[in-house]
């Protein structure tokens, strides 16, 4: 004898779950590229810009995202900002997962 059985899974939930636990990972590459771009304006530069990385969980149109920003600020100095900017082009690569 064999029994039907029926379930419902609530994407909506495990969507959330997997955002929780995708956000240390995303934090973690972050890091990466910021530790190599700090690295690189460092070597370009004697007084280098700020390099900060923010994670927060933001909605885009296909959910609820685990989000990490990093900034380069070169505190209104444009030839900072360059290379802030310069070396967060190159250093993306090392926060591939």
């Amino acid at each position: 004898m064999s029994k039907d059985v029926s379930f419902q899974l609530d994407t909506k939930g495990g969507q959330d779950v997997l955002t929780k636990m995708a956000a240390p990972v995303i934090k973690q590459a972050a890091d990466a590229i910021a530790a190599r771009a700090r690295g690189m304006a460092g070597s370009m530069s004697s007084s280098p810009p700020n390099i900060v990385v923010t994670t927060q969980f933001g909605t885009i149109r296909r959910g609820t995202r685990a989000i990490a920003t990093i900034r380069a600020d070169g505190g209104g100095d444009a030839h900072k900002q360059y290379i802030g900017n310069v070396a967060l082009a190159k250093a993306r690569d090392a926060g591939r997962v």
